[in-house]
């Protein structure tokens, strides 16, 4: 794995509260640490906490090389950095899919070769930040459906919009 993947690995840890466990009533995930849920990842938790290593091959697995993340073209590292995040925070599908809609391709939730082939024939710039917006419009769907994450907000927005450029 690229020095790179590791880096945006490990700033999702950290936005994701790193070794801090959690569990909080309005997370659907249960207890959390490192951004690994008990819900979502029940194996990591089975010895009642998740280490930092387990973590990262979590994350790698499961929203890296599964989702194919990983073959986004460096000419658009900020948009990579974006959708593992995007794919941590809402699922990689849903990323994908929302990606896949701004690149007007076949919305079916692969990172294939027509989504590759559009992303590098887009502005990297342009691109990454019309995600962002999309992310945001999302947020703000989400938090008028459930109420109850209105605490959140401020931090989903943040998480979002710190992928700017």
């Amino acid at each position: 794995m690229p020095n790179v993947l590791d880096d945006i690995v490990e700033d999702v840890i950290e936005r994701e509260g790193g070794a801090m466990v959690t569990n909080r009533p309005n997370d659907p995930g249960g207890r959390t640490q490192y951004g690994i849920s008990e819900r979502s990842n029940p194996k990591a938790w089975l010895d009642g906490k998740v280490t930092e290593q387990e973590a990262k091959e979590i994350y790698i697995s499961k929203y890296v090389i599964w989702p194919r993340f990983h073959q986004i073209p460096a000419t658009h590292q900020r948009l990579q950095a974006q959708m593992i995040d995007y794919g941590v925070h809402s699922g990689p599908q849903l990323a994908i899919q929302k990606l896949q809609a701004i690149l007007n391709t076949e919305v079916d939730g692969i990172i294939g070769p027509q989504t590759l082939l559009a992303i590098r024939g887009c502005d990297p710039r342009i691109l990454n930040n019309r995600l962002v917006i999309e992310r945001v419009k999302m947020i703000g769907r989400v938090v008028q459906k459930n109420p109850g994450q209105l605490s959140d907000l401020g931090g989903f927005l943040n998480r979002a919009l710190s992928f700017i450029f």
